[in-house]
């Protein structure tokens, strides 16, 4: 059981660490490509919308070089 609980604790940091990285990164790569400011109401909204075509395309990547 023990094993269990440390792979599980390496799968749980490992998503935290690419989630924020996810946030901190597609953040930059839109304020640098993008025509947003701080104070943008569109920022989040549009945000929402790229890190779900992210992931989309994270897994289907990942499905593709595991097959």
């Amino acid at each position: 059981m023990l094993k269990e609980k440390i792979i599980n604790k390496i799968i749980d940091e490992t998503v935290d660490t690419l989630i924020d990285d996810l946030w901190e990164k597609t953040c930059d790569y839109m304020y640098e490509y993008g025509e947003y400011t701080e104070s943008d109401d569109n920022f989040y909204k549009d945000y929402k919308v790229i890190e779900k075509k992210i992931v989309e395309e994270l897994y289907n990547r990942i499905k593709n070089k595991n097959q």
